[in-house]
């Protein structure tokens, strides 16, 4: 039986382990473990059972985390979804997922600032190369194109 999308977002949510409708908001930071062997057996429970509250990481594997990645994977028709702490955090994982030694990149010129030192000064040490292009003028955008362009970064105008 296929459910319909309303009663997706109405049981997706919910927390098993307490009996609540919504899972519970958990906050976390640093976790701590005994030794090494510890850390490794609560990374196995949770890739056998996620929602069971097996930390390894600050936010990264709360039942929170989980939870929403599981309805954003749904919303966004989307066979995984990851989610970081912070925006940069995103745009370091965008580009890493796809960027490799020998490979361009095109960036809008009005980027980030963060984005821009990680694409202009830290990537040249791994030999990739980033050319800036005007959002305003697509030319500058399709000149740039080349065989070893892998990545295009877009900027969102506000």
């Amino acid at each position: 039986m296929i459910k319909s999308f309303k009663t997706f977002l109405k049981h997706t949510a919910k927390d098993f382990h307490n009996q609540s409708v919504n899972p519970p908001v958990v906050r976390a930071s640093t976790i701590i473990f005994k030794s090494m062997q510890h850390i490794r057996k609560t990374q196995t429970k949770a890739k056998k059972k996620p929602l069971g509250g097996h930390y390894d990481y600050g936010r990264q594997g709360t039942s929170t985390t989980y939870i929403l990645q599981r309805i954003l994977t749904k919303l966004e028709d989307s066979y995984h979804v990851f989610t970081t702490p912070t925006g940069f955090g995103s745009v370091f994982l965008a580009i890493f997922s796809i960027i490799r030694p020998g490979d361009e990149m095109l960036v809008a010129d009005p980027v980030y600032s963060p984005t821009r030192i990680l694409t202009q000064n830290y990537l040249k040490e791994f030999n990739i190369k980033t050319v800036f292009y005007n959002p305003h003028d697509l030319k500058t955008l399709k000149n740039n194109i080349t065989k070893k362009t892998k990545l295009i970064f877009c900027r969102k105008s506000w």
